[in-house]
């Protein structure tokens, strides 16, 4: 017999209503403080590996967390189904607090990336574990807005985040970036554990060490090969990264729900088209810096003000599908945002290329940015739509591994052409990100067979 709890029980009020107010308060807090650390530890890291005379390390400490939230994210959804998210929101929570902690008095850099691993651990758990407290807590109905509030909680850093850790990083010392995160993320997750204390597991069982727990493994250790892989020269840089794109494939195969690859209508092209889309707007923002400093001579200012500017497009976006009323998953809505995505690459490639300015670029982003925050909201919403009771917290992690692989896949195969055919290779980097992103509008525009339910 199914539960009745908040997330099926008439409710009257809105978001910030009393009952709903501190799950609304420690999600949006936890939710700032993880990506107020994700923007701010690009303008720290360079600052850190000087400080702590461990440049050789800088990639692997930049790439730990991906690397390691994979596993986190596999382990915290199926443990938050079997126990409920109480349990596995505490652990995910103190783990992100002590890796952040180790960040914060490192005194070398080996302490440092350690600290990094425990950090993604723990954010890949909670992660996963916020979208099944959504769930349990907050009625459907409020579902659309509360996601919009969570990418809100994305954009605000992402604009002040770099000025904030440049000025601490300046005034102070680099440790008072990790200080700051380490106190406001400790206070988030005491008010979101008082506000959940009280939901119930969904069974007794314990959970079980399956061979999906190996593969996430597995599969963090093919995306750490696919960054060692974009290091070396001529012809081991395509050998390995060929082999580490096969690997990171064959994990996906076996950590995504069943015909995640082929996009198969329903739940598995929901997951396949977060993973594209996340893929393509990472890839687009992390190499126009890197352009704009390298080859055309702007100042960091500059360059992190440009790629700043695309954060207000999905600023916009979130605002505009927190007042939609078309029902999750609406296929106009999703075209219309997985067209916006593509400006992105689009526009970028028009200002490598030499054809545009600089101007066609921004607003390339702004208009990826406007497409990204409708489609995260609309995606979130529909995973839990589509999804039984009990397999919530699986398929929200599949949305989290699928933006996670594809992202790290995308990355490395993109960072591999550059590294290869610098400076004209900025030109295919933005041509492969385009392509990808053409492949998830063919995703949002493809037909599903009759009876079945998918973001097209």
């Amino acid at each position: 017999m199914e539960r009745v709890g908040a997330s099926n029980t008439p409710e009257g009020g809105g978001l910030w209503a009393r009952r709903h107010r501190p799950v609304v308060a420690g999600l949006f807090g936890m939710m700032t403080f993880i990506a107020f650390e994700t923007f701010a530890v690009t303008t720290a890291l360079p600052v850190v590996a000087r400080d702590l005379a461990a440049e050789q390390w800088y990639s692997l400490a930049f790439a730990a967390t991906v690397t390691t939230g994979l596993v986190g994210m596999t382990v915290g959804g199926r443990w938050a189904d079997l126990r409920g998210p109480g349990r596995p929101l505490a652990v995910g929570g103190l783990l992100f607090l002590a890796g952040i902690g180790l960040c914060a008095a490192a005194p070398d850099m080996a302490v440092f990336v350690l600290g990094r691993l425990l950090q993604g651990v723990g954010g890949g758990i909670d992660s996963v574990v916020l979208y099944v407290v959504i769930a349990r807590t907050l009625p459907e109905s409020l579902r659309p807005r509360v996601f919009g509030l969570l990418s809100a909680a994305w954009l605000l850093p992402s604009i002040a985040g770099p000025l904030v850790t440049g000025a601490l990083v300046e005034v102070m010392h680099w440790r008072a970036v990790f200080a700051l995160v380490l106190v406001g993320s400790a206070g988030s997750l005491a008010v979101l554990m008082s506000a959940v204390r009280t939901l119930p597991a969904e069974n007794g069982r314990k959970l079980p060490l399956d061979r999906r727990g190996m593969w996430a493994v597995a599969s963090a250790a093919a995306v750490l090969g696919l960054h060692v892989a974009g290091q070396q020269e001529m012809p081991w840089l395509a050998l390995w990264t060929a082999a580490g794109s096969v690997a990171v494939v064959a994990a996906a195969a076996r950590l995504l729900p069943r015909g995640t690859l082929l996009a198969r209508p329903g739940i598995p092209r929901v997951v396949a088209f977060r993973g594209v889309a996340g893929a393509v707007c990472t890839a687009t923002d992390i190499y126009l810096p890197l352009y704009l400093q390298h080859q055309l001579g702007h100042g960091p200012v500059v360059a992190g003000a440009a790629v700043a500017v695309g954060s207000f497009g999905w600023a916009l976006g979130s605002w505009i599908q927190a007042r939609s009323k078309a029902p999750a998953g609406d296929p106009a809505g999703l075209r219309w945002a997985a067209a916006l995505v593509v400006c992105g690459p689009a526009g970028c490639v028009l200002l490598v290329s030499g054809a545009a300015p600089l101007a066609a670029a921004v607003a390339g982003c702004v208009l990826m940015g406007v497409g990204m925050g409708i489609l995260y909201p609309q995606l979130s919403t529909l995973i839990l739509a589509l999804s039984p009771a009990r397999e919530q917290g699986g398929n929200s992690s599949a949305l989290q591994v699928s933006e996670s692989l594809g992202t790290s896949l995308l990355v490395a195969v993109t960072g591999a052409v550059l590294t290869a055919s610098v400076p004209s290779g900025y030109p295919a980097v933005y041509g492969v990100a385009a392509a990808v992103g053409l492949a998830g509008l063919a995703l949002a525009l493809a037909p599903a067979p009759r009876g079945a339910v998918s973001p097209s």
